[in-house]
């Protein structure tokens, strides 16, 4: 054998260790274990549509869904990814647009709410389901089902 030799079986060799070790760097990610969540969002027996459905986790990103006409929603976590972070989470249902929640505090934080006419047809939703989301719900490993029946 000549040294050039030796030498090319070398460098395969530790490219070959350099490649195998950099393929498992891609399995790892820093993405929390999460539960699969869809349900269903009632308010006074009628299903709501287009409303979106965040469950805030105690700590974390959290994960948002939006309602169909049916009033059934599914959680997205990040982009294509679904679900949410597995443990406590805060639930809050709100119309769709941010900004525009027609349930408005009237400055009591413990008094009640105001409820503002809607005029972009968007439904009233209680503050007590969104900015002072009293809702809460234990996600799971796997499959979750979180249904809401909200009242006016």
């Amino acid at each position: 054998m000549t040294v050039k030799t030796i030498q090319n079986g070398r460098l395969v060799v530790a490219l070959s260790a350099l490649f195998l070790s950099l393929a498992g760097c891609g399995a790892s990610s820093d993405q929390p274990e999460l539960g699969q969540v869809s349900g269903t969002i009632m308010l006074d027996g009628k299903p709501l549509s287009g409303v979106a459905v965040v469950f805030q986790p105690d700590s974390g990103r959290p994960a948002r869904g939006l309602t169909d006409t049916e009033g059934k929603y599914e959680l997205t976590y990040i982009r294509e990814t679904l679900g949410t972070k597995i443990g406590h989470n805060r639930v809050e249902i709100a119309p769709d647009e941010e900004g525009e929640n027609p349930a408005e505090s009237d400055g009591d934080v413990d008094g009640p709410t105001v409820q503002k006419p809607v005029k972009s047809g968007k439904p009233v939703i209680p503050a007590r389901y969104n900015t002072r989301s009293e809702l809460e719900a234990d996600v799971k490993p796997g499959e979750n089902t979180f249904d809401f029946a909200l009242e006016s």
